[in-house]
């Protein structure tokens, strides 16, 4: 199954590596919010129910365990605290 992982708030050109169980499945340079629309990116990753997700940024990092999600949301806070859990609104699309 494949899971979204939005980037949202706090992103400023940074490096951003999603790994799912201990392997790169996606990395972007220069990830920025929008902060008109609250989104930076959208990394759309395989998954199996079990995998283990892992969002790095700014030698920072916070896994989860997906257990069926389709959506994930990682924001960073102004002092860096990196978050990753369900997004903050159904679909909209």
């Amino acid at each position: 199954m494949t899971l979204t992982v939005e980037l949202g708030d706090g992103f400023a050109g940074d490096e951003v590596v999603i790994v799912v169980d201990g392997r790169e499945a996606w990395r972007c340079r220069g990830v920025a919010t929008n902060y008109s629309v609250g989104i930076a990116e959208s990394a759309t990753v395989d998954v199996t129910p079990g995998s283990i997700v892992e969002v790095r940024v700014r030698g920072v990092a916070r896994s989860r365990l997906v257990e069926g999600e389709r959506r994930l949301r990682a924001d960073l806070s102004p002092a860096g605290a990196l978050t990753l859990g369900p997004p903050r609104m159904d679909d909209v699309f």
